[in-house]
């Protein structure tokens, strides 16, 4: 065993133990690339030819302040020598700046327990085969069960940093939650039995994860649903469809143009702050939204496109850190990122939430297709603003759509779209608080945290 593989197994103990009250039992996984795999990608990064020097290659300019034209042609040769380099086995990276190492990403991964899983869509019959990373509780006094999704072209790896946090806060005896990170449905290692014959949407993949979320005995007495971006929809729609799904929050939204309108007539106070979101995410929507469409509209062409090529996904999914404003992200990560969905194949099939989103988003057109939030009744609702994200409405909007069922609201003063991958200290900090609240008006089973009445 190796030194990287001796100390993720370590790091595991206890965190690894489902609960007793499982109905199904989840099969323990360890992700591990094949070094041919590496070995492939490097030979295909080396042999790919980089886009020529032209007026678009060589300049970043913009027809908006906050989104440029995409990676220049320097930034890609940057980071594909820092791929190539990074399956020399002999080198391993720091994990920080400039340098990258996959052994070393696949390592922290690994330093989180993970698992694989088999659920049955009652709607369609689907096999779901779910992978997902989990921090179980051995608290003798219970836990909360919290599950956690996360968007596109992101991972499960986008919260790692908060399950670090809660690793080196809590023992498995302390721990007071069952922290549930899953590669949200034809993402990453989750798969599917129907595939290649039913496109999957919302209601389906939140359908899939409540599933989940009962086989792991979180049935009865339920759990709180978190989410942003593609994770957004899945909660919105987790919270309006299922009795387990007992309270919501979120760190971003996805509010339909009709739902935007309407409160945009009200006229509601925004603050300065609020504005320069706001004109930030209109910025996203006039200069921004390319990928959407193709992706909505062409989904096959541009799946042959970036499956073939290891460049031009660098290029696709790279754009959408480099051009993430307020947060300047390493190389480490985003070739951590996109090695992700080169290794796991799964791009093509991530691509269901823009066919569901693009023509409510874009044009209006069957908004019932898109989860809005405001579907969401009589359940503790919870949000987090960071200012740098596209989907922050301001607080009104908020306390308009929500009312009373708004529990907490928080907004922060740094912090993007990956927002517990950029701020992980205040994302973990919130979702606490929340789940604190959530406590005083939900039963989840906890000694000692009996409902206010």
């Amino acid at each position: 065993m190796s030194n990287l593989a001796f100390l993720s197994n370590m790091s595991l103990a206890g965190f690894d133990v489902p609960p007793s009250g499982a109905l199904i039992q989840p099969t323990p996984f360890t992700f591990s690339v094949p070094q041919s795999s590496l070995d492939d990608l490097a030979t295909l990064v080396k042999a790919s030819p980089i886009a020529p020097e032209t007026f678009y290659t060589t300049h970043n300019i913009s027809s908006s302040p906050s989104y440029p034209i995409g990676p220049s042609r320097e930034w890609i040769q940057t980071a594909a020598s820092i791929w190539v380099d990074s399956n020399d086995t002999a080198a391993v990276g720091s994990g920080t700046g400039d340098k990258f190492n996959w052994r070393t990403h696949e390592a922290r991964m690994n330093a989180i327990p993970q698992f694989k899983i088999n659920v049955t869509a009652p709607s369609t019959g689907q096999v779901f085969n779910l992978h997902f990373g989990a921090l179980f509780s051995q608290n003798p006094n219970g836990a909360v069960p919290i599950l956690i999704s996360h968007g596109w072209p992101s991972a499960w790896t986008e919260f790692i940093p908060i399950l670090e946090l809660l690793k080196a806060k809590y023992t498995p005896e302390t721990l007071p939650y069952h922290v549930i990170a899953p590669s949200i449905p034809d993402y990453g290692l989750s798969t599917r039995s129907n595939a290649t014959g039913l496109e999957l949407d919302f209601d389906q993949a939140a359908e899939a994860l409540n599933e989940l979320m009962k086989a792991l005995g979180f049935g009865e007495k339920g759990y709180i649903a978190q989410g942003g971006d593609v994770g957004a929809g899945i909660t919105a729609a987790l919270g309006a469809n299922f009795d387990e799904a007992k309270a919501v929050h979120f760190n971003n939204l996805l509010a339909n143009p009709v739902e935007i309108a309407e409160v945009l007539a009200l006229n509601l106070t925004i603050t300065p702050e609020e504005a320069a979101t706001l004109a930030l995410g209109q910025s996203f929507l006039s200069s921004g939204t390319s990928y959407m469409l193709e992706q909505g509209t062409k989904p096959a062409t541009i799946s042959h496109a970036l499956m073939s090529s290891p460049i031009a996904m660098l290029a696709w999914l790279g754009q959408m850190y480099t051009e993430a404003a307020g947060v300047d992200y390493s190389f480490n990560w985003i070739l951590g990122e996109v090695s992700w969905y080169w290794h796991t194949r799964s791009y093509s099939s991530s691509l269901w939430a823009y066919r569901a989103v693009w023509e409510p988003v874009l044009k209006g057109l069957h908004l019932e297709r898109l989860p809005s939030p405001l579907k969401i009744t009589e359940k503790p609702f919870g949000f987090s603003g960071f200012p740098f994200d596209v989907l922050t409405p301001p607080k009104s909007w908020i306390e308009h759509w929500f009312k009373d069922n708004l529990v907490f609201y928080r907004a922060h003063k740094s912090g993007g779209h990956f927002a517990a991958l950029d701020e992980p200290e205040e994302f973990l900090e919130d979702l606490e608080e929340f789940v604190g609240i959530v406590k005083t008006k939900v039963d989840f089973g906890v000694k000692g945290d009996a409902p206010k009445v």
